[in-house]
């Protein structure tokens, strides 16, 4: 978070706010807090849960914005209305996590399952399935060329997000939505011959090409996920 020590995603010439950081700061903060307990800690987690629902958040959308100006105003430009489902899916579960630390802290549930909410009805795919990269808040077309296209790691966070929505709320609909995000992952990104996870489908669910890995693509998102999905299951059960 110290200012300059990361490059910075848009030019500097337009004072803005970025999501990626805030969001990816409640789970650093909660992974080193398992061993070490200080209270920046906690201040930064508080924190980013305050930047998300003062700046990111734009009920008028529905949505959770991936950038935002200095005071959370919309930014009326390709960047400014793009909505990454996947990443605002996977801050809802870094949301819920945090709320089980506070012993399902109710206010920090229904944050959760607001950006989860929006999310999925931004993201889901009711035609073909799963969830789609990039959504302009006005539905304007997205920039991103693989705006249509599924990429492995926004399907990780829905499994893991929906399930822990059920195991904070019981509420059937929740799980109704992790067998649809299941189902359709496990169908279409395992390499049934050779092992492992393709990383990029087409919209249609036809793999686009069959890199098992990348720069971008590396042992993480599907680890994580059946690791977390193990957990919340085995605490359930």
């Amino acid at each position: 978070s110290t200012p300059g020590f990361l490059e910075p995603k848009y030019l500097p010439t337009l004072q803005s706010r970025g999501h990626s950081i805030t969001m990816i700061l409640i789970n650093t903060a909660s992974r080193i807090r398992e061993v070490i307990e200080d209270p920046v800690l906690d201040r930064q987690i508080n924190e980013s849960l305050t930047s998300i629902r003062q700046y990111f958040m734009h009920p008028e959308f529905k949505a959770l914005l991936e950038m935002v100006g200095p005071k959370g105003e919309l930014i009326d430009t390709c960047n400014g209305r793009t909505i990454n489902p996947g990443h605002c899916i996977e801050t809802s579960w870094f949301i819920m996590e945090e709320a089980r630390h506070r012993n399902w802290d109710k206010d920090l549930v229904q944050l959760a399952l607001q950006i989860l909410d929006w999310s999925w009805e931004w993201g889901w795919d009711k035609e073909y399935g799963g969830i789609i990269n990039f959504r302009d808040c006005k539905n304007f077309p997205p920039q991103d060329y693989s705006q249509d296209m599924k990429f492995w790691w926004p399907q990780t966070e829905a499994i893991i997000a929906t399930l822990y929505a059920y195991r904070a709320t019981h509420d059937e609909k929740y799980l109704v939505m992790h067998k649809q995000i299941s189902d359709w992952t496990y169908s279409h990104f395992p390499d049934k011959k050779f092992g492992e996870w393709y990383g990029y489908l087409h919209r249609d669910g036809t793999v686009a090409q069959p890199a098992k890995g990348n720069l971008f693509k590396g042992p993480f998102h599907i680890p994580r996920m059946m690791i977390c999905s193990y957990m919340l299951c085995k605490e359930m059960i």
